[in-house]
């Protein structure tokens, strides 16, 4: 696992995918379970060569079934715009064994709402133009689903253009006509799985929520995505639960000299500020790395790990992940009660900038208000828990390990070399992160899915020596 970030992404794109993969459904009974093809197979082929298929998607979507599927021919689709609710089944749009059709935009719900619909194998790929009306360069969503339910979009790729991107600053972009894409925006829906989708040369990449009035905002599955070279935010989400598991966020770019966003792999936020408290959050399994590409063009050098700042929160467990950034917020959680950050591994990259896993409470609470955090198992160069957050009500901080300095790090993990963007952060033989951590709360398995046995290690792999 010398080269995490290629590994990975090789896996996702040239594996064989599984016909089906997780869904909300695994983690929410509420949501429907995507069953075996039970219908009919639909073809639709533009070029007219494949007999008995049809010209278009709109002629198949008017005959089709729940339980059908939909196989597109390799082609240009243009825009979709996905209504309908299919409630006695799913319909599934997707990529012919073999073929690779594209569209420019894909749209599902709006004021009709949609429901029960699988994405699966496409491409999305454009640019966004235009500006919105604060005058701030527009960043559109190359695929939006609002007021829907039940919607899977599974391997996929969205991009703002295929391959290397030319990386140059955000007015330049605008000038060419080649402003950066959002990429997957979910908005008053639910029941909505994004998994083990491609996501590159895109702003924002991926950003879920609602208001939580009935379920808008809630049940959602983010998992097994490869997001690679970004300029925004890697995952936003702004809802309850809510499970982000084992995504792989890298190179982030700074387009705008920190001034329209500041970057993060991983950040929580509240719904247009709006006093509603989010619960059930599971972020774990991520893999957050700031660079790994020698000579990236307009690197971000502020991209935090794992963030919430804004609004209240309530059962937020952050596990298992790896952080490796050059700023300050390596993992900081704010305003969440009954919440843990546990067996994770943050590693700074910049000497200037004090990396941390921190902890604040709300500016506005006593001390004897019952947050019940934990902080327990995390490899970081500092906890940054401050002398009046420490004294309230059930907060534990134990059996942490503090690595000061690129040597410490090179000590404890099989490598890490910051100047070749190499990093390997399984436990070294030698490691202070070996048998040190405590059984109480860690998850049964590390990062890499193997079981955690015996005495518990610090950080979010295991050792997996002799």
């Amino acid at each position: 696992m010398k080269n995490i970030h290629y590994a990975l992404t090789f896996l996702l794109l040239c594996s064989p995918a599984p016909s089906w993969a997780a869904t909300a459904h695994d983690f929410f009974p509420i949501c429907a379970a995507p069953p075996a093809a039970s219908g009919q197979t639909l073809i639709v082929d533009p070029s007219g060569a494949q007999k008995g298929s049809y010209p278009n998607l709109a002629a198949a979507q008017k005959v089709a079934k729940p339980g059908d599927r939909i196989d597109l021919m390799t082609g240009d689709y243009g825009e979709l715009a996905l209504t309908g609710m299919n409630q006695n089944g799913f319909i599934t749009i997707e990529a012919a064994p073999g073929q690779t059709p594209k569209f420019s935009k894909l749209l599902v719900g709006g004021q009709t709402g949609a429901s029960h619909w699988r994405l699966a194998g496409l491409t999305v790929s454009g640019f966004s133009s235009g500006k919105w009306a604060n005058g701030a360069i527009a960043h559109k969503s190359l695929v939006f689903v609002n007021n829907s339910d039940n919607i899977i979009f599974e391997h996929d790729n969205v991009q703002s253009q295929a391959g290397r991107r030319a990386w140059r600053p955000e007015a330049d972009d605008a000038a060419a006509n080649e402003t950066l894409s959002d990429g997957i925006g979910v908005d008053q829906s639910f029941c909505v799985s994004i998994v083990e989708n491609h996501l590159s040369n895109l702003f924002n990449t991926i950003q879920i929520g609602g208001d939580q009035i009935g379920n808008n905002g809630k049940y959602y599955l983010v998992s097994g995505n490869v997001i690679d070279n970004f300029a925004g935010d890697g995952i936003d989400h702004v809802g309850s639960h809510v499970r982000i598991e084992n995504n792989h966020i890298t190179n982030g770019h700074d387009i705008c000299e920190n001034k329209c966003i500041h970057t993060d792999g991983i950040q929580g936020w509240t719904w247009h500020n709006k006093p509603v408290t989010n619960t059930d959050v599971v972020i774990n399994g991520n893999v957050i790395i700031a660079q790994t590409e020698p000579g990236l063009v307009l690197p971000a050098d502020d991209l935090h790990g794992i963030t919430i700042f804004d609004g209240r929160w309530d059962g937020v467990q952050v596990t298992n992940n790896l952080i490796i950034t050059d700023t300050w917020h390596g993992i900081t959680i704010g305003r969440a009660i009954n919440s843990s950050i546990v067996n994770n591994t943050v590693a700074g990259t910049n000497p200037a900038r004090n990396t941390w896993i921190g902890f604040a409470v709300d500016k506005n609470d006593s001390p004897d208000t019952p947050y019940n955090f934990v902080i327990r198992n995390n490899v970081a160069p500092s906890l940054n828990i401050g002398r009046r957050e420490a004294s309230f009500a059930g907060v534990t901080v134990d059996h942490n390990l503090k690595l000061l300095d690129a040597g410490d790090f090179a000590d404890n993990f099989v490598k890490f070399d910051p100047e070749h963007f190499a990093y390997d952060m399984h436990p070294s033989k030698k490691s202070d992160a070996k048998g040190e951590g405590s059984a109480e709360g860690a998850p049964a398995v590390d990062i890499d899915g193997q079981p955690r046995k015996g005495k518990i290690d610090i950080g979010a792999y295991a050792y997996q020596g002799n």
